[in-house]
Formats: structure tokens, sequence, C-alpha cells
């Protein structure tokens, strides 16, 4: 997830904000958690304090433990979480991970706050891996030139072959619009709506010329842009949730149970 703050932005915050030591963080911190039903944050409260660095409150919930609130802001169409403690006199810009897991709490929750409509995404030029039965499908748009979309490429055909439950919906596009070679390669995969073809365009073979005229590639950068997409490749699980990267196999199929 990218900073919200500018490291500019929230210094100037911090001068102005953070004016007590930073043991007095410590015991209002340690305080707060003996009597967090008695403290309330608003969103427009939460608003007038953020003002300088936020424009738009779109929540404040607990945080991910006691003495925190978490005010999810939102900036260019994605939601931010930040934190504040208790006494509103302090702010955290960062991720939260639970070392007994090295779960990262923040950035699940940005993955959660910024689901996106899976019925509003159109797939009917993309090419299916997997059980054609399957109830679980994940729509992934990749990038056969991106290294780290080609590793997943080869993990999402062992996750479908592990659970025959679980299909994915692959949507090739360039993630580079002026990359005219790749544009070609990812029409030439669409026109066939051939898996084998998608295999060796993801292996850096060549493929043979497309086969139709189709504008499936162009919607699918459209796509990309709409759902503010930063970087492939990005899977779209069932339930809403994009997540970015590469993974093994049996990591993804745990996002699905």
């Amino acid at each position: 997830m990218k900073p919200f703050l500018s490291a500019c932005t929230l210094a100037a915050f911090l001068a102005l904000f953070l004016s007590a030591p930073a043991a007095a963080f410590r015991k209002e911190a340690e305080a707060a958690k003996d009597c967090s039903e008695c403290h309330k944050l608003t969103k427009e409260e939460a608003g007038k304090i953020l003002g300088k660095v936020a424009d738009n409150v779109v929540a404040v919930t607990p945080g991910p433990f006691p003495g925190i609130w978490e005010v999810d802001v939102a900036r260019s169409g994605k939601i931010y979480p930040i934190y504040m403690d208790y006494s509103l006199r302090y702010l955290f810009n960062g991720q939260f991970i639970r070392l007994s897991d090295m779960a990262n709490l923040t950035g699940q929750r940005y993955t959660d706050i910024n689901r996106v409509d899976v019925a509003s995404i159109p797939v009917k030029d993309a090419i299916r891996i997997g059980n054609p039965a399957a109830k679980k499908t994940v729509i992934v748009l990749s990038d056969p030139t991106c290294p780290y979309c080609v590793k997943l490429h080869r993990e999402i055909k062992k996750a479908a072959a592990k659970d025959a439950g679980v299909a994915f919906l692959v949507m090739p596009y360039p993630r580079n619009p002026n990359d005219k070679a790749t544009h070609r390669k990812c029409q030439a995969v669409v026109c066939a709506k051939s898996e084998k073809m998608l295999d060796d365009a993801f292996a850096g073979k060549e493929v043979p010329a497309p086969t139709c005229k189709t504008d499936a590639v162009d919607e699918t950068i459209r796509l990309a842009e709409r759902l503010k997409v930063q970087g492939t490749p990005t899977m779209i699980l069932p339930d809403g949730r994009m997540v970015s990267g590469s993974m093994e196999a049996d990591a993804l199929l745990a996002l699905l149970r």
C-alpha cells in the first residue's frame, strides 16, 4: 500500500501536534486501555483534527489494539487507514504487523475496505484456468511480460490443479499501455481464447498474430484504470478483495477459504 501522507506533510503535522515527549505517549496509550469505553471520536471530529492533512474522513473505527483509533481517509478513489491515539494528539501513518504470525493488519484492512463490485467486471473475453464448474472464480489482471505475473501464472495453475472448486479468469493486458508488442500478444491470446496460447505467452514463447479485431485488451486497460490497479499482477477475489503481487498456490487457496 502506498503511504497516504507525504514525508513533508507528515513532518509538518507531527511538529504541530506532537509536542509532548515520547514517554507521554506511552503513558497515555497505556492509560487509555483501561477506559476505552469512555472515549468517542466521530468522523466530523476526526475531520477537524486532520483538516491539515486529510480532506475526506470516511469512517472512524477502533484500531487493531486498545488505545488506537483507525481513521479511514479517502484519496484518489482509494481508502487508506491511518491511526490516532485516544488522546487525539498523536497520528501514525504506517503498517501494524502482528508478531505472532507476521500478519500485516494494516494491509488486510486496506484490502477489506477497498473491495470492488465483482459483478461489474466484464469477463467474457477472459481465459479460464481450472474446472469449468468451479464455484469460486478469481479474476486475474496480468501482463505476460511481467516477471511477477509469470510467477503467479505458474502458481494459479498449481492452485487450480489442487482444488477443483477454484478457477481463474485471466485477463491479459500490458501494464504499459504504450507497449505495442505486448498489446499484440495479449490480443492474440484473447482472440484464440486458448489456455495453451496463454501458457505460451507467459512462458515467453512467440505466439501467432491476432486472428480477430477486438478492443478487449483496451477495455481491460480501462478497467485497471477504473479500479485504480496499482501494479501487476492483480487478483480480484470472489468477495471483491483486490490482491496485488505473486504468491504461492497454497497461500492463494488460503485466501479463498
